[in-house]
């Protein structure tokens, strides 16, 4: 108690002091001094024999920033300095400490020994005595002014880490903490633990931002804000938070370094309001990772799930075929069938040109029948059928259906390759850093492999591209059977194989390209994701729509143009998804709405010209004349109805996009176009059981294990792992543990199930008219 009025008597007497050096001071106690710039402390603690690192902590509330109190502690090997205040910036300001409290690095590696860990009889690597030298302080300012501070040094007590135990700590800016992990010497313990990789978990109840950095075992530690990035993996945090670390990566163990930051702008994505208050509570366990038995057995489960499929399908595929099937041939037509529109029979057998020698132009094959029709007064008729717009030779659609297959083609090349290179870059970039926050993984359920740090993520799309490859193969035995050219011709809808192997291709690429998305998924790349589903769900309403109005559909330039269009509306959203943009999308999207809808209404034979709008003025009094109640009356009330209902949903969608502008556009876009789709495949079903069409047993399974699929999908996307809106720290909160096979976690099984939904949805289409495959096309009503 006399220590204060000593140093103040030396202060007032002496005229020239030298250093003060106090020796022999103890562990665990609290001393305060009183400083100006005429004298410096020399702090010299007595030996120790702790296993566990000192901790040191200091305290000056008087001190200024331009007199700071400066303190250097020197061990053998390593010198540690800081001054208070401890100025910490941030995007907010800057903030300041006057409490320190800083853990001296331990001589870790000349202090190795093998011993017996308690976990499961596992070897570990632990610790001799006298890992600690005793630590010398010293203390000086520049302050006139006489100053006052405390310090204190303890052992810092549970600074190795147990497996499976969890540990609760206070940190803040000025208060970092670390702690030490060492791997087991084996690798598997009753092959159940893989204890060569292990998967950190960090949980707080509090908002608080925070950074966590796994560092090697060598000094010195980087601790603090300014930093704690120069080395070993790192990530923000707020709520949740976790990393998994393998010894090939810190073969003699790592630290754990976690410090607070000074305000939350890294977390919450915006600059927040400076606090004095920043000590964050946390809880953090270390959890051994699947054993390699266990990732093994996922891996080849799911292989053999997969064949399995291959053969159940294909053999129930094969026993229904023999059930059902009827040749595809002139000679499995009865006599009975309708004349031709020209009075004579449809020939039974004429000898069919190469395909290859078809030309692609079309006015080359126009028959006498359809010279003498007028393209307005057939589209005109109230009621249609199929064979008014089935007039061209099935050879050169057929020719043409198989451009889109080229075009899918060449977009998987040329899209694909660059960005599988990106995404390798984007890997090779976070582990040359150790920027975690760089992609957006589920680090609780991230298992890696090589240099991949998420190979589960990517290895769950192989149901894309197996399935994929299992739809080619059935297209390509379906179309084998498909060999009459004259029966083509003129019984059953059009198939238009191209467009079939088209989304069989677009699958497999959406399995590639998603795949490539995982290995650093982040808002930058998402697009890569979601590319080929705006494809397929393009596909899948051109060949619906196709399927009744074979020779006024859209070519497979001005589709893959629009498609061009809307990837590069995606990039835009994706980048700058500003007010300005998203009214600029609203305008653009309504307007296409009714460019479709007069299209659609009037069979492609609507003219945007400067005579426009006398054609529409004159088509009204025409209607007029006929009786005034006419011009409420829609020609074609089917097509009416579903254009209505498509304009409202679109709507709506553009309204909800408009009120909410969200950051996920490519998300929106692809949510516009799948309603689109769903919606015109109700009203194409709908249509069918209104013209009393059957719909095949077969086709009616396969709807139903779509819908299935598509509802159980869409629950476990909802129930989400990651989220690239937010900043890397809250986009954490949703990590969750695996679910299935301790390897997989939802998002994996929105994978499965969205692959299975797609395939399944890609065989309604190609049987969903399997009912008219020998019906005349002149009884097959359009709609």
């Amino acid at each position: 108690m006399f220590q204060p009025l000593i140093f103040i008597i030396l202060f007032v007497y002496g005229s020239c002091l030298t250093p003060s050096l106090i020796k022999n001071l103890t562990y665990n106690k609290y001393y305060r001094f009183y400083i100006d710039n005429s004298l410096e402390y020399i702090l010299q603690y007595e030996n120790n024999s702790f296993i566990t690192p000192l901790r040191i902590t200091t305290k000056c509330m008087n001190s200024s920033k331009k007199f700071p109190l400066m303190a250097v502690v020197r061990q053998k090997k390593e010198i540690l300095s800081w001054q208070l205040p401890l100025t910490v910036i941030s995007d907010s300001g800057g903030l300041d400490f006057y409490t320190i409290s800083r853990t001296l690095c331990p001589n870790i590696v000349e202090n190795l020994t093998v011993s017996r860990n308690v976990f499961k009889g596992a070897k570990s690597l632990e610790f001799s005595n006298g890992v600690n030298d005793a630590p010398v302080i010293s203390f000086s300012t520049a302050s006139e002014e006489i100053i006052s501070f405390s310090v204190e040094v303890t052992d810092e007590t549970d600074f190795y880490i147990d497996l499976g135990k969890q540990y609760n700590i206070t940190i803040s800016p000025s208060e970092p903490r670390y702690y030490f992990y060492t791997f087991h010497q084996n690798v598997t313990v009753n092959d159940k633990y893989n204890l060569k990789t292990v998967i950190l978990e960090v949980n707080s109840d509090d908002l608080i931002c925070m950074t966590i950095s796994i560092q090697n075992a060598s000094c010195p530690i980087y601790d603090l804000n300014n930093d704690i990035k120069y080395q070993g993996l790192w990530e923000t945090i707020d709520l949740k938070g976790g990393i998994t670390i393998s010894s090939r990566q810190f073969p003699a163990g790592f630290f754990i370094v976690m410090v607070a930051h000074a305000d939350d702008s890294i977390c919450m994505g915006s600059t927040s309001i400076l606090s004095k208050d920043r000590t964050k509570k946390l809880t953090f366990t270390i959890k051994p990772s699947i054993s390699f038995v266990e990732y093994a057995e996922a891996v080849t489960f799911t292989f053999l799930i997969i064949i399995a499929f291959y053969i159940v399908f294909n053999v129930s595929l094969f026993w229904y075929w023999r059930r059902i099937h009827k040749p595809r041939a002139m000679e499995s037509i009865d006599e009975s069938e309708p004349e031709a529109e020209n009075g004579a029979r449809t020939p039974s057998t004429t000898v069919a040109d190469d395909v290859d020698n078809i030309s692609f132009d079309e006015t080359e094959y126009d028959t006498i029948t359809e010279a003498l029709n007028d393209k307005e007064v057939i589209l005109g008729k109230p009621v249609l059928y199929l064979k008014d717009l089935a007039r061209k030779d099935p050879r050169i659609l057929k020719k043409k259906s198989y451009l889109y297959l080229w075009h899918v083609l060449t977009v998987a090349l040329f899209y694909g390759l660059p960005v599988v290179q990106l995404v390798i870059t984007y890997q090779n970039v976070l582990n040359e850093t150790g920027n975690q926050d760089l992609c957006y993984y589920n680090f609780l359920c991230a298992h890696p492999l090589g240099i991949l740090s998420d190979f589960n993520h990517l290895f769950s799309n192989i149901g894309y591209v197996m399935l994929g490859i299992l739809f080619l193969i059935i297209v390509r035995r379906r179309e084998r059977q498909h060999n009459d050219i004259n029966f083509d011709k003129y019984y059953g809808i059009p198939q238009h194989y191209g467009l079939f192997y088209a989304l069989g291709v677009a699958l497999i690429a959406e399995g590639v390209l998603s795949g490539s998305y995982h290995i650093c998924p982040n808002h930058l790349n998402f697009q890569f994701d979601s590319s080929f589903m705006y494809i397929m769900a393009v596909l899948c309403m051109v060949k619906l729509y196709q399927t009744r109005h074979p020779d006024i559909n859209a070519t497979a330039y001005a589709t893959f143009g629009v498609l061009a269009v809307a990837i590069f509306l995606g990039m835009i959203g994706v980048l700058e998804a500003n007010i300005y943009f998203w009214i600029l999308f609203t305008i653009l999207h309504i307007i296409t709405c009714f460019i479709l809808t007069a299209q659609l209404y009037y069979l492609g034979n609507w003219k945007f010209d400067k005579g426009m709008v006398r054609r529409r003025f004159q088509i009204i009094a025409n209607d007029f004349r006929s009786g005034p109640l006419n011009i409420l009356k829609p020609l074609h009330r089917g097509r009416m109805v579903l254009l209505i209902l498509g304009n409202i949903v679109n709507w709506l969608l553009a309204g909800y996009g408009l009120y909410k502008h969200e950051k996920d556009f490519a998300l929106y876009l692809l949510a516009i176009l799948l309603c689109n789709t769903m919606l015109y495949f109700l009203f194409y079903l709908v249509m069918k059981v209104l013209h009393k069409e059957k719909i095949n047993v077969q086709t009616i399974l396969f709807l139903t294990l779509m819908l299935t699929c598509a509802v159980s999908a869409m629950y476990f996307f909802i129930h989400k792992s990651i989220s690239w809106e937010l900043t890397p720290a809250r986009s954490r909160r949703y990590n969750q543990e695996c679910k299935v096979f301790q390897f997989y976690d939802y998002h994996d099984v929105w994978h499965f199930l969205s692959a299975t939904g797609m395939f399944f949805t890609f065989m309604v289409l190609l049987t969903l008219d399997d009912d008219l495959s020998h019906t005349h096309r002149s009884k097959i009503s359009v709609f």
